[in-house]
């Protein structure tokens, strides 16, 4: 009795198991986009970080040592090289991602889209 249970149990999970279909293709834009938003929210609030950290310092300081704007300058310098290395490290990120390959049917449906639009024009 018990040898039939666990044959049973490894049927049904093998049966659970999910098998790779033509629906995983469907679903592969979402997934794309999914890591697009996450990569473009994860940059928003780096940027947010680099650049308002340091003016905001910049402001402080020249409040405390009286120089009037020339720490708000250099805290200016500081978030605009910030802002470019965090660009630089999320294209560096974007590029070792892997691109979709398009199926053929996927391909005509783009180009009929452009041609369409081409013909509205």
């Amino acid at each position: 009795m018990q040898k039939h249970s666990v044959a049973s149990k490894s049927t049904r999970s093998t049966e659970n198991a999910k098998t790779p279909s033509s629906d995983d293709k469907v679903n592969e834009p979402t997934n794309q986009r999914g890591v697009f938003v996450t990569m473009a929210l994860t940059m928003s609030w780096q940027l947010a970080l680099v650049i308002l950290v340091p003016i905001f310092a910049g402001v402080q300081l020249d409040k405390a040592f009286g120089t009037g704007t020339v720490l708000t300058f250099v805290g200016l310098g500081v978030a605009l090289i910030g802002s470019i290395a965090v660009m630089w490290r999320t294209m560096q990120i974007a590029n070792r991602l892997p691109v979709p390959k398009l199926t053929d049917a996927q391909k005509r449906a783009i180009k009929k889209a452009y041609e369409e639009e081409d013909k509205d024009e």
